[in-house]
């Protein structure tokens, strides 16, 4: 099985998880045994600035991808994704490798017939604002992701 998660780093595994599946700036495509991991890919979103509507779902079926975990998905693109017979997982949240650990744990999983509103962002005079806004959220975003880690490990160590 493949999985490709929405990034906001080149980083493989250790990659933070991007919000939005269109618009992040990498994927990281991990491929899958039962629970054991074969390979991992990272490779650029060279459509992360603009596509049009079921460009990256084809282009994920081309890569053979049976699944995408993302933060966040349009009901739109959610559908095209059906189309092609990958699955979607949405609300997702911290390191690539702990929604992995997560999802092959069945902690996070499929939810048929979910969907999200998609976010657009509206533009206006103030994009330095947005800019910095948007630097902000990918930080605390690798905070969030970097203390989820540290959770998980404690867990572990404590046997819960």
């Amino acid at each position: 099985m493949k999985i490709c998660f929405t990034s906001d780093e080149q980083n493989g595994l250790e990659s933070v998880l991007s919000y939005h599946f269109g618009h992040c700036p990498y994927y990281v495509i991990v491929s899958v045994e039962g629970n054991k991991v074969k390979g991992v890919e990272s490779i650029p979103n060279a459509m992360a600035e603009g596509h049009n509507p079921g460009e990256l779902p084809s282009y994920m079926k081309t890569q053979g991808v049976d699944v995408i975990i993302t933060g966040g998905m349009g009901p739109r693109a959610q559908q095209y994704f059906e189309d092609y017979g990958i699955k979607t997982v949405t609300g997702a949240y911290g390191k690539v490798k702990d929604v992995l650990e997560e999802f092959l744990q069945s902690k996070i999983t499929v939810e048929e017939g979910k969907k999200e509103s998609e976010e657009h962002e509206e533009k206006s005079g103030e994009e330095s604002e947005i800019d910095r806004l948007k630097k902000e959220n990918v930080d605390l975003r690798r905070q969030i992701a970097d203390l989820k880690s540290r959770v998980a490990k404690l867990e572990k160590k404590v046997g819960i």
